[in-house]
């Protein structure tokens, strides 16, 4: 079953017109299914996004708008201040849709450096779009529920500092 946001778009919906106002953020409520609440973040994708992708706002030469929230994956090495959400499903270039804010979902591990259980995860250091097990004291975006190797999904919280 869809989950409704209210709006009357599904979170899995994505779209090659905007069918919510960017930046626009859902509660879906705690489930049955023991995963709990999640926050979800409407965004245009710059580039195409797969399941797991972790994203943050476009970078560009110029300054950033406030009101327009377009995602691209992070950059390898970026702080997890930067990020905005994680895709839970794939996004086509330039489409608009919903990524994960914040609650459990997967995370895409990096070529380089596998996820190890739980620990923090910070952005991968070897390709866009990716996680990676992180030091005590680093700055991360998930902690992972259990551990993964590279170029897979790890199952995380996720909470992004990012909005």
């Amino acid at each position: 079953m869809a989950i409704d946001t209210g709006i009357g778009i599904s979170i899995t919906q994505t779209s090659a017109t905007q069918q919510a106002p960017l930046g626009q953020t859902v509660l879906k409520p705690a489930g049955t299914n023991g995963e709990g609440e999640q926050v979800w973040v409407y965004v245009q994708a710059t580039e195409a996004l797969v399941v797991g992708s972790v994203v943050c706002r476009q970078i560009t030469a110029g300054p950033l708008a406030a009101t327009t929230v377009k995602v691209q994956k992070n950059l390898a090495g970026m702080p997890a201040d930067a990020v905005v959400g994680v895709a839970q499903h794939a996004i086509s270039l330039n489409y608009y849709g919903w990524v994960l804010r914040k609650g459990q979902g997967k995370v895409l591990t990096d070529s380089g450096n596998a996820i190890n259980p739980a620990v923090g995860i910070q952005c991968g250091s070897n390709a866009p779009g990716t996680g990676e097990a992180a030091a005590a004291t680093a700055n991360v975006f998930a902690y992972a529920l259990a551990g993964a190797a590279t170029n897979t999904l790890a199952d995380a919280v996720i909470d992004c500092p990012s909005s």
